[in-house]
């Protein structure tokens, strides 16, 4: 796995109680903390960021931590950097797995502890783990520069509207969630999602003429920065140093690729013409995300998912958001799985297979859920709503006179009741013959 020097660690890997980990390879993804947080009565934790130069430098109360810590733990590297400094801490490895952490930390309450973080700790770092561990309040942090501000400050570009992408240990497909023409964007790579790859994508999908800065091992002796066209470093024979981030400033437009909420029916696969098949279509679409209107954070439900529209195009707007397509019919799940692929959702989109609600037992209460089958609908209804949290969303579509009977029933008096009936001629794709969808009626209620 490619490394960055940014925060000790290794970037999209889970962290739990007992996970290997290599901490002079940087970027971890903390996932929540399985363990129980520590009950922390000792002094602050000092979390010094150390830049991403070879030999640190730090600000006057970082090197004062630094100066009065009994333990300082960090990785070899970390120690390395810091030799400079004059102090009598005790120097301890982070151990593998990296649980032992958590227990070193818990059994030297009483001590003054140090932690060291390679970049900055709270980009992607070791400051968001610490922070579930003992809470914000037990935590000092000494800010650094990160690998990506170097990056950007190296090139001279204002960097306040880019976006940071992560593709350690992700799909590169994951890239097109962020594919815009003039958007700028910095992604952390690895081996699989490295350079020549990330160039290759750009160009398969219309953003061949995108500018790609590759800035290798920033803050070292071999630093060195290297400006391409995405079509002509797609072509290239060369590898890079392993250490490197790519700046891309993207050109191009990608019709299948939406900017915008809205993605055209056609484009969905479905295993009928473009623009048939098992999905909500477009304009149904929207007004039930409307109604959802999604959150970051939020755990979501789409039950009946067809061959996921409303899933994909949930996700693909609210990558902090994790929604759970619910489908029971195997070919179906087979064009879910293919579409989250086509516009980059496959990250916070998991595809369930089974029949509702029995598959629903183990997955997390949903903060919204929608219900978009008309088979057994009066009982899913039911079962969301037991399920739902309290200020939960629950949106339900029906087409038959039986399921509209079934969700009139159960919303009535329910809290800020929506009720939308929606009726749409439309002409098919490159083509002047009208179509027209059944209507539709979609419900909403909030769970008090």
């Amino acid at each position: 796995m490619t490394r960055d020097r940014e925060n000790g660690a290794v970037d999209f890997m889970t962290v739990t109680d007992s996970t290997p980990l290599d901490l002079n390879m940087p970027g971890i993804y903390f996932k929540p903390l399985k363990s129980k947080p520590i009950q922390w009565r000792g002094r602050p934790i000092c979390v010094v960021s150390l830049g991403c130069n070879e030999r640190s430098v730090l600000m006057p109360a970082a090197d004062i931590a630094l100066q009065q810590a009994e333990i300082i733990f960090g990785s070899a590297h970390h120690f390395d950097e810091i030799t400079h400094i004059e102090t009598a801490a005790e120097k301890l490895i982070f151990p593998s797995p990296f649980c032992g952490l958590a227990d070193q930390l818990a059994g030297n309450q009483q001590k003054s502890i140090a932690v060291l973080a390679s970049g900055d700790a709270l980009f992607h770092g070791i400051g968001s783990w610490l922070n579930r561990l003992v809470g914000n309040a037990h935590l000092i942090f000494y800010p650094n520069i990160s690998s990506i501000q170097s990056c950007f400050h190296h090139l001279g570009l204002p960097w306040q509207s880019a976006k940071i992408v992560s593709l350690h240990g992700r799909p590169l497909s994951s890239l097109r969630r962020y594919l815009k023409d003039q958007q700028l964007i910095a992604v952390f790579t690895d081996p699989q999602s490295n350079p020549v790859a990330i160039a290759q994508e750009l160009s398969a999908q219309g953003f061949a003429e995108s500018w790609i800065w590759v800035c290798q091992a920033m803050g070292s002796k071999q630093q060195r920065v290297t400006q391409h066209r995405a079509a002509e470093l797609a072509t290239l024979q060369q590898s890079f140093h392993a250490l490197n981030v790519c700046v891309i400033h993207l050109h191009g437009n990608a019709p299948a690729l939406p900017a915008f909420p809205g993605i055209a029916d056609h484009f969905f696969s479905t295993g009928a013409p473009p623009g048939f098949g098992m999905i909500s279509k477009r304009e149904v679409r929207l007004a039930i995300l409307s109604l959802m209107q999604p959150g970051n954070g939020e755990v979501a439900w789409d039950i009946g998912a067809g061959c996921g529209s409303v899933s994909v195009e949930w996700a693909r707007w609210n990558d902090q958001g994790q929604i759970y397509a619910i489908e029971r019919n195997l070919e179906r799940i087979e064009h879910i799985q293919i579409n989250s692929e086509r516009f980059g959702s496959r990250l916070n989109l998991t595809v369930i297979e089974g029949q509702a609600p029995d598959c629903c037992a183990s997955l997390p209460d949903p903060d919204c859920v929608f219900i978009g089958g008309s088979n057994g609908l009066r009982g899913m209804l039911e079962y969301a709503w037991r399920r739902l949290k309290p200020g939960g969303k629950l949106v339900a579509s029906a087409v038959t006179e039986s399921s509209r009977l079934s969700l009139e029933e159960f919303t009535r008096g329910k809290a800020q009741r929506e009720w939308i009936e929606i009726q749409v001629s439309k002409n098919l794709p490159n083509s002047d013959h009208e179509r027209t969808l059944s209507p539709v009626v979609l419900a909403k209620c909030l769970k008090p």
